[in-house]
């Protein structure tokens, strides 16, 4: 198991029982105490968790990272109704840049799983790939899609595929458009997330993509989460909602990034 992939095992750990044992961790991981000691170490100077005798803690409630949610791992189904509305306006918008016939891929956030309904209400034939077990879901019914599923390690938490694994597929594939949700972007780090095991098949997503569209609401900009997505350089748009600043588009135009603001869920659905 590769070190991202145990650091994300440690940190969903955590957040179900708020304090993990180095045993533990040995025996889910099946590495050796020193291995758990230098994964805890490093994690520690992210912020992510504090070292007691014998194991970890969540930080500490004045900690920096106790302050800013944005940087703490935030459970599936309770992400799903944050910003649920700017979502849906995404959504929309994001269907507006698809072509019919099209090979689209979706990551495992909430936000695609908001996209992967509106394609299937707008379009009558594409091709889906995805790691979302989510998305495959609420596509799969639809005849005339092809969804490929990339397979894996299943995050039943994330109901995403993740691991080296989820890559062999998507590495023999060729997709027009991607779509990648986030939870931060910042000049300097560039697309980032919380989630270190699923970064591995956002990559090969974006490598064998032809173009990259970032999906991302007004919560995300100026924040860095823990891994590194991708950089800016490699983004053709990110496709946000109206709750964005307007100084904040400005300085991203201003810096050479396109930015994409999504009318308003009640502007979208007004007559005319």
């Amino acid at each position: 198991m590769l070190a991202e992939e145990r650091y994300g095992e440690i940190l969903r750990l955590l957040q179900k029982k708020d304090v993990v044992r180095t045993s533990e961790i040995m025996k889910l991981c099946d590495v050796s105490s020193e291995t758990v000691r230098k994964d805890l170490t490093q994690l520690e100077s992210r912020g992510f968790l504090s070292r007691v005798h014998g194991g970890a803690v969540l930080p500490k409630s004045d900690s920096p990272l106790s302050s800013d949610q944005k940087n703490v791992y935030v459970p599936f189904q309770h992400r799903k109704n944050l910003n649920y509305r700017e979502k849906q306006a995404m959504a929309l918008a994001a269907a507006q840049l698809v072509t019919e016939g099209q090979v689209i891929a979706l990551d495992s956030g909430t936000s695609s799983g908001e996209l992967a309904k509106v394609l299937k209400e707008k379009f009558r034939r594409l091709t889906i790939v995805t790691n979302s077990l989510a998305n495959a879901c609420v596509l799969m019914d639809h005849p005339g899609f092809t969804v490929i599923v990339s397979g894996g390690v299943l995050a039943s938490d994330e109901q995403s595929f993740v691991s080296d694994l989820a890559t062999l597929v998507v590495e023999n594939l060729h997709m027009d458009l991607m779509f990648l949700t986030t939870c931060g972007i910042s000049f300097e780090s560039g697309v980032t997330d919380q989630r270190l095991d699923e970064v591995l098949i956002h990559r090969k997503m974006i490598e064998h993509s032809k173009r990259l569209i970032v999906l991302a609401d007004h919560t995300k900009f100026d924040t860095v989460s823990m891994c590194r997505v991708c950089g800016l350089e490699q983004v053709e748009a990110i496709l946000t909602d109206s709750g964005l600043d307007s100084q904040i588009v400005e300085k991203y135009r201003a810096a050479g990034h396109q930015i994409l603001v999504a009318p308003p869920l009640e502007q979208t659905h007004s007559p005319g």
